[in-house]
């Protein structure tokens, strides 16, 4: 028998309304602090299951080895100024046009602020699309990747890996993935390893992509980001560059604060800079000044995409190297 709760006779009512309503709509979407409900996630209709990573991704012949650079961590830090709530992640995409037309045209819309450990990014996918993720753990665990398509379809698998070495998977999603290129929601999360009672590991992603033309490894690779710290009053500038594996009509670079808090990197846009198209094969340079940029640590993040008259294949890469503004 239950214990009898002693609460005033004017709560009482309340209490009992709210356990009805929780009792009969248990499949309502929660309420963020601000009231709004947070979208919840169609039921899997397609289970990858686990897949191991590898520690090698598969050879281009590019002319370059495997990316084993685990990166430079960030200095610890209270995080202040970046939010980490991933219900205000689900809200800011929520007022954001993510169809399938804006996405072709602005590439993937990455959040201004997340946490690596458990965030989302809105592209374009399609039946068989083939799907690439570059990371390192912390501590030895697995990375959840959910795909949930416009049209509700929904993909699932688990990535494990061991701790402090960069995997890569290639997953593909089924034929019967929609029938068209369309928006969707990857969302990227660190769970424990099978059977463990320790905390999900804290997770960096180098970087994520989608489509034929961004796969094979990450078709945006070799990221650079020197020197470590610069002086922008001093007129000290950074410079940066990548690797195109593929053709894109579409480049942004933009550079990142990134802090750390409780082992999780926490990322927030500061800057950023249009790019030109880039070919085939080609290395893309530039500078970077950091005027009235935020004073502190930064990563480079690049996204490149293709427009959906050219396929839609899109990535979103991440530098291991890390630039301290002073």
């Amino acid at each position: 028998m239950l214990p009898r709760l002693s609460l005033p006779s004017v709560h009482r009512g309340l209490f009992r309304l709210q356990l009805i309503m929780m009792l009969s709509f248990p499949g309502a979407a929660a309420q963020t602090r601000d009231g709004p409900p947070v979208p919840q996630q169609p039921p899997v209709t397609s289970r990858g299951g686990d897949i191991p990573a590898t520690q090698q991704p598969p050879n281009r012949n590019e002319g370059h080895g495997t990316e084993t650079n685990p990166g430079r961590s960030p200095q610890t830090s209270t995080g202040v100024g970046i939010s980490v709530d991933p219900v205000e992640i689900f809200k800011m995409f929520s007022g954001h046009d993510d169809s399938s037309d804006s996405l072709s045209k602005n590439g993937p819309h990455v959040p201004k602020e997340f946490d690596m450990s458990k965030f989302a990014v809105h592209g374009l996918v399609g039946p068989n699309w083939p799907i690439v993720l570059d990371f390192i753990l912390d501590t030895a665990g697995a990375v959840q990747i959910d795909i949930i398509a416009d049209d509700g379809h929904h993909y699932r698998a688990r990535i494990p890996n061991v701790a402090r070495r960069r995997g890569y998977i290639i997953l593909r999603l089924p034929n019967d993935f929609g029938k068209k290129t369309q928006a969707a929601r990857y969302e990227i999360q660190s769970i424990p390893a099978a059977g463990a009672t320790t905390p999900a590991p804290a997770v960096r992603t180098f970087g994520l992509g989608a489509g034929v033309r961004a796969v094979g490894s990450v078709a945006i690779d070799q990221l650079s980001f020197q020197p470590a710290v610069i002086h922008p009053k001093a007129k000290e500038v950074a410079n940066y560059g990548f690797h195109a594996h593929s053709a894109f009509n579409g480049v942004r670079a933009e550079f990142i604060y990134t802090t750390l808090s409780n082992g999780h990197v926490l990322v927030q846009k500061d800057q950023d800079a249009k790019l030109a198209p880039i070919p085939e094969g080609e290395r893309a340079r530039g500078t970077w000044e950091g005027k009235g940029s935020k004073m502190g640590e930064h990563m480079l993040q690049i996204r490149a995409w293709r427009g959906l008259e050219n396929g839609g294949d899109w990535v979103v890469a991440w530098s291991p190297d890390i630039v301290n503004v002073q």
